[in-house]
């Protein structure tokens, strides 16, 4: 699968990876079945791994995320997303991701970062940069 996920309850994180060509069905069910894990809770902060995905969502895809975002925002709650991104094109169109959920009022903060250092300060200020 294209998508894997951790919850690490401990550290309050939601660890999301995402690796070789990525479909938009894919994207929502990844993102329903850690909505609905049972180990899921509101406020979870979200570190996703975007340095190995070699395809980028479409405006309408990003579009439906959002969407399911807002439709999903009592379960998801408040949190923030910090996406990590290799190439130039995944940081535009997650930029564009960050863009519209501000736009939109989802109840999460979404940053875009392509150094993994700066990522963790902002979503863990002051803790060390796990592996």
């Amino acid at each position: 699968m294209p998508f894997e996920y951790r919850i690490d309850a401990g550290a309050n994180m939601l660890f999301v990876v995402a690796a070789g060509v990525t479909t938009q069905e894919e994207r929502m069910k990844a993102m329903l079945a850690w909505i609905h894990d049972p180990a899921f809770r509101p406020g979870l902060d979200t570190f996703c791994d975007f340095t190995r995905a070699e395809s980028t969502p479409r405006l309408a895809d990003l579009r439906e995320l959002v969407s399911a975002i807002g439709e999903h925002a009592p379960r998801i709650g408040h949190q923030k997303v910090a996406i990590l991104a290799a190439k130039p094109i995944t940081f535009g169109v997650a930029r564009v991701f960050e863009s519209m959920a501000e736009l939109e009022e989802v109840p999460i903060q979404v940053r875009v970062f392509f150094e993994r250092e700066k990522l963790w300060e902002w979503l863990r200020p002051g803790q060390p940069v796990p592996d």
